[in-house]
């Protein structure tokens, strides 16, 4: 849900999504730092160190010039970051992406399929986006579940970052189809 008084923050549930800051770099090494959430990252199942964490939380803070950027996914009853999410433009596909990840003590909470939802909406009803990508590699079916969730269809495999993975989009267009039809349930 999209908040009137500031469009970049959104509610979901028990947790909040605000722009993310450089000081959330160290919840971001916190969370990078468990194989199994890197697992199915570009790392494989290699902790992130912190160099490399906080170069890419300066492009993801740096992102939001482009009116969409990463979310941080904060606990409302703790104001702990507990993941991420975001939309972030891919200069290797000309596309705009949805990614996420989340700490493992938030997995299989639908946390990661609301934040994600969250984004896609907001990137067509806010950022004015006409389409959105992910990509998933193929043995993260829990992944592969939060993008169809989201409303995403698979399109292809490509190999992207030196892995192979599937491709996933939504048109501006296919979100309003799935809303329409959720409305009429």
């Amino acid at each position: 849900m999209i908040n009137s008084t500031n469009a970049a923050i959104l509610k979901i549930g028990n947790f909040t999504m605000r722009p993310i800051e450089s000081s959330d770099l160290d919840a971001l090494v916190l969370i990078w730092a468990d194989p199994e959430v890197t697992r199915f990252l570009p790392s494989r199942g290699v902790a992130i160190p912190r160099e490399k964490a906080e170069k890419a939380l300066l492009t993801f803070v740096e992102h939001w010039q482009r009116g969409y950027g990463i979310w941080a996914i904060v606990e409302n009853a703790s104001s702990q970051m507990i993941g991420y999410c975001g939309l972030r433009y891919l200069d290797e596909l000309s596309e705009v992406e949805v990614l996420y990840g989340l700490g493992k003590t938030y997995w299989g909470k639908g946390i990661a399929t609301q934040a994600a939802s969250s984004a896609v909406s907001y990137g067509f009803d806010i950022a004015k986006l006409h389409r959105i990508i992910a990509m998933v590699l193929p043995d993260n079916l829990a992944s592969k579940r939060v993008i169809e969730k989201a409303g995403l269809q698979y399109e292809k495999q490509i190999n992207i970052f030196d892995l192979d993975a599937l491709y996933y989009s939504i048109q501006q267009t296919r979100l309003k189809q799935l809303a329409s039809i959720r409305k009429q349930k």
